[in-house]
């Protein structure tokens, strides 16, 4: 075993960015072999607008400390599988420290989009231009702006972790950047309060579908939420209701912001809950929307085996129920106050952002009181 080489690299621009070409040691026929490589470092900016500037220069020792590091002799250390890392470092990690949710959010977005890039690829071979060419090409196959980004942050995290293992020194994910701008997100979607007791009245018939739509539709419940609801939790002479969990894919949890909180029931949500509750025997206790088993509803089949059947064209989803209440309720008060406590959220900007749907007459009848004042 000879003293491990430590090398510094060379750094030189091609078109419109900055590389370091240096030495590794790859398999080759199942032998070790030397090779000479190149990584790109950034793309010139303003920031990054010579090969002797302080940032370009410190881009390349982060990166070659990596190199130096991982490289015990020259032969090189094994290097560690990305898919190895995802499987017994990272997702034990998230699994154990984040809510359920968003731990089937991150596995989705590994198995559908991460899992066959990074197979076979390691931590200390993988480059910055890896990651880019990802995600041009799911630009270039039509997915929106919000995958792209969920993607990336995934993959970064990845990497971050793996940095703070000390398994690299160098995240190549922090310049990945795509050749042109992801499709926006459609817009959003909410239900009017007609189109609200419209539903309700005329196009439901079993109670307990009455009820989800209402608590969506008037409380701003999430899915989940209404899924988490035990009948310990309803308080039906009080006329409230207690939120305090949510239940996803079958696994009981907090609800997303933390929040434990009672809120009022109004008519004729209360009335659905009272006959939804003699409908089910009169309970104390026990899920309020069971399957024949008798644990939580899956959600994703209630609304393709109820919901969507008898509701039909006018079907949107559940959270355009809930983006409903809070446009309807910030109508009604003139202003997002009401909303955002009723959907629990920590900030009212997100409420004001990805929630209230705005009421385009509002600008017609501002310009006629402008009118009115002018001609005053």
């Amino acid at each position: 075993m000879r003293k491990p080489r430590h090398h510094d690299g060379v750094v030189y621009q091609a078109a419109d960015a900055f590389y370091i070409r240096h030495w590794t040691t790859k398999t080759v026929n199942g032998q070790p072999k030397r090779v000479r490589v190149s990584h790109r470092l950034c793309r010139i900016d303003a920031k990054h607008h010579s090969l002797t500037c302080k940032p370009v220069l410190n881009l390349a020792r982060s990166f070659m400390a990596t190199i130096n590091a991982t490289t015990g002799s020259d032969v090189g250390v094994a290097p560690a599988l990305i898919s190895s890392y995802w499987r017994d470092i990272y997702l034990p990690f998230v699994t154990k420290n984040l809510k359920h949710s968003t731990v089937e959010g991150y596995t989705q977005i590994w198995e559908q989009h991460l899992k066959e890039h990074f197979t076979e690829r390691n931590f200390q071979e993988y480059e910055t231009h890896h990651g880019s060419k990802l995600l041009n090409e799911l630009v270039d196959g039509g997915y929106g702006r919000r995958t792209v980004a969920h993607v990336r942050s995934l993959a970064s995290g990845i990497f971050t972790h793996a940095i703070n293992d000390g398994v690299l020194k160098f995240n190549p994910w922090s310049e990945v950047k795509t050749k042109t701008k992801p499709k926006a997100p459609p817009p959003t979607k909410a239900y009017t309060l007609p189109e609200l007791m419209d539903i309700v009245n005329n196009k439901l018939t079993r109670t307990d579908a009455r009820l989800v739509i209402c608590l969506a539709g008037m409380m701003g419940l999430r899915p989940c939420e209404i899924v988490g609801l035990d009948w310990q939790d309803v308080d039906l002479d009080a006329g409230r209701v207690r939120v305090r969990q949510a239940v996803v894919r079958g696994v009981v949890g907090t609800t997303k912001t933390d929040v434990d909180e009672s809120l009022p029931m109004i008519e004729p949500l209360l009335g659905f809950m009272k006959a939804w509750h003699k409908e089910s025997g009169e309970p104390s206790n026990g899920w309020v929307f069971p399957n024949r088993s008798g644990d939580p509803i899956n959600i994703r089949d209630y609304v393709a085996g109820v919901l969507k059947p008898d509701i039909g064209d006018g079907w949107k989803s559940l959270y355009a129920f809930r983006r409903g209440a809070a446009s309807i309720l910030t109508q009604l008060t003139g202003d997002p106050i009401a909303a955002s406590q009723l959907l629990r959220h920590k900030n009212i900007s997100v409420t004001m952002t990805a929630y209230i749907k705005a009421d385009r007459r509002k600008l017609v009848d501002g310009m006629k009181m402008l009118e009115s004042k002018i001609s005053e």
